[in-house]
């Protein structure tokens, strides 16, 4: 099923049944036969057998439109959760104290709806760190009960508008402001120092829980203003057939906020046939009817889906504002089924409930009249059966399991026994290998003692057989003498390498006198080479430093102004050295000419009667 795009975008997450919404759903359809086929006007009623019950009715019987009604409404509340199957009172206690997953385990729209609460709650607060308002719409009050009963001592914050609320956990919406707006005096008697007002810390850490909302869906129909006060992210939906062009959500998209409208529907239902087809134009046929038989014929194709990592994807898009984000979620079309079978077939061969191994629960349909009454003491009676067998089947299965875990707790006795065994013959091994190795060792001793011992022995036998071979030889002083010469040969020799020996000793120390000498000058001039790269290194950076640059640029500028100096005063000299030539020429200072005095004015002594011809420098 497509989404509708817009403002606030409409998604449809595919909703499966599990085995007990299943087990529920065929004990209605079996007590729904006959009416459905009434409603239906097939002819398959007639060869339907009747079944005359003993039983009499207290109350009217229900008509064939009654309890097909009743059945699709039935279905709808099965699909939801199995406890809002039957019309009782639901203890807050039980609520309250029964495990959140107990609660939405028999449920797998209850289940989804676990799994988007958690990815949005788990999601990334660095990336998202604002606290999200969500909107749960449901079907019923009681719908709501359950929904609470499950987010009870989860980490948000929880109100609950529609209904009563099972623990009111006073969470106040908003900033709280209890100033008062009347002018209060100042008091004239002196006051103390001591603070009896409530502190106020200033570094108190801000509160970014998420808020979460239950409503149904006729209060929010009936109260268009009903969510105003609130500032709505998300809305989740259980019941997929609320309207998207309430007033409510008219107000939402005036404000131009992306609000996503998440609804969680049952694939195949009679509300999926109802949504898909109530969109197609031209549809001639009667929905009620088509809707619920699509479902009848197609049930078996409802299955519940492991597979959900498709969710905390589809919630990093939502939040991202990712107008793509149908994109991972599964398909949801209807189920085309092409089999040709009547509607007998599908109400009475088909068994959708799953076989135990006891087979006593035999789901027959029902084939008689029935007032509302005896409907629920049927209703009652076939879950009851079901509920034995299903605990027979238990009992049987537990029975079979405490056989294994007895067989697999003594086989693990006998590895354990084993173990200890095998750690006993170990240690032994262990003692006796000190033992071998210390018995090697010793033998190993022994073995050499006998080598030496034997060549000892060897030697002292040759050394015997030498001297018997003198004792009987007659030449005694003659071996004695040339013994005595080679004697005196090795001691010459001896002598000869003991000087040798000497001599090459006073060359070794005089060569460690210089190596020592020559090591602590290398010392020396390693200090000397390391103090040298040390002052290299500390100029290096002096040169590299802004000081030097600055230097170097003043000294630049100068240079480059003595420069425009110096030719300038090299100008200057040129024209100086010309003009003085040009005066020399004009008026020789030693020349044979003679210049001519004028006579001195009468009383003016000191005026010059003659031009000088030194230059003057102007």
């Amino acid at each position: 099923m497509s989404h509708s795009k817009g403002l606030q975008d409409t998604y449809y997450l595919p909703i499966g049944l599990t085995n007990l919404q299943k087990d529920l759903i065929e004990i209605l359809i079996s007590i729904h036969t006959k009416s459905l086929l009434q409603y239906c006007k097939s002819n398959a009623l007639s060869s339907f057998p009747e079944f005359k019950s003993d039983t009499e009715l207290v109350l009217p019987a229900l008509s064939a439109a009654q309890l097909t009604g009743m059945l699709v409404a039935n279905i709808r509340a099965a699909a939801n959760h199995p406890c809002l199957l039957v019309e009782h009172y639901m203890p807050r206690q039980l609520l309250l104290m029964e495990p959140g997953e107990r609660l939405i385990r028999a449920s797998d729209k209850f289940r989804k709806m676990a799994m988007l609460l958690n990815s949005i709650f788990t999601r990334d607060r660095k990336r998202y760190p604002q606290p999200i308002h969500i909107t749960i719409l449901s079907h019923s009050v009681k719908e709501l009960d359950l929904i609470e009963g499950y987010l009870l001592g989860k980490p948000i914050k929880l109100k609950r508008i529609s209904g009563t609320s099972l623990f009111n956990e006073k969470h106040l919406y908003g900033d709280a402001d209890t100033s008062s707006s009347t002018p209060v005096p100042p008091p004239t008697h002196a006051k103390d120092d001591y603070e009896y007002g409530e502190k106020k810390f200033k570094n108190r850490p801000n509160d970014n829980s998420d808020w979460l909302f239950l409503a149904t869906t006729t209060h929010l129909s009936r109260a268009s203003d009903l969510l105003d006060d609130y500032n709505i992210d998300i809305v989740i939906g259980f019941d997929p057939l609320i309207d998207e062009n309430l007033e409510s959500f008219v107000k939402m998209r005036k404000s131009g906020k992306h609000v996503p409208l998440i609804k969680l529907l049952v694939k195949d239902s009679p509300d999926h046939y109802v949504l898909t087809h109530s969109q197609a134009k031209g549809y001639g046929g009667d929905l009620f009817l088509d809707s619920l038989l699509h479902f009848v014929r197609n049930r078996h194709e409802i299955v519940e889906q492991d597979q959900t990592g498709w969710i905390g994807d589809f919630v990093d898009e939502i939040l991202s504002g990712n107008p793509q984000a149908s994109l991972k979620l599964p398909p949801c079309d209807l189920a085309s089924n092409d089999e040709k079978r009547t509607l007998l077939d599908d109400l009475v061969n088909y068994k959708g409930y799953m076989e135990l191994s006891g087979g006593a629960f035999d789901l027959k349909p029902v084939n008689q009249d029935l007032d509302l009454k005896l409907y629920q003491n049927k209703i009652m009676d076939l879950i009851v059966r079901r509920l034995i067998e299903c605990e027979q089947e238990y009992a049987v299965r537990q029975k079979q399991l405490l056989g294994k875990r007895l067989r697999e707790t003594m086989r693990q006795n006998e590895l354990d026994q084993i173990k200890v065994e095998s750690g006993q013959m170990y240690k032994k091994l262990k003692e006796g290998e000190g033992s071998y190795n210390d018995s090697t060792k010793r033998l190993s001793k022994a073995q050499n003692d006998v080598t030496k011992l034997t060549e000892q022995q060897e030697q002292i036998e040759q050394r015997k057989a030498e001297l018997r071979t003198v004792a009987e030889d007659g030449n005694v002083s003659e071996q004695l003498a040339l013994k005595q010469e080679q004697l005196m040969n090795l001691r010459a020799q001896l002598n000869t390498l003991t000087q040798e020996n000497s001599r090459q000793a006073a060359i070794n120390d005089e060569l460690r006198l210089q190596y020592q000498a020559k090591s602590s000058e290398a010392a020396n001039e390693s200090l000397v080479l390391k103090a040298i790269q040390k002052t290299r290194d500390e100029l290096k950076t002096r040169l590299e430093g802004p000081t030097v640059s600055i230097n170097s640029s003043g000294a630049l500028e100068q240079e480059s102004r003595l420069r425009e100096e110096l030719v300038r005063v090299v100008q200057q000299s040129h024209f100086l050295q010309g003009y003085i030539k040009r005066v020399q020429k004009q008026y020789p200072i030693n020349g044979s000419q003679t210049s001519k005095k004028p006579t001195p004015a009468p009383g003016n002594s000191r005026t010059r009667s003659s031009r000088s011809s030194a230059p003057v420098y102007t």
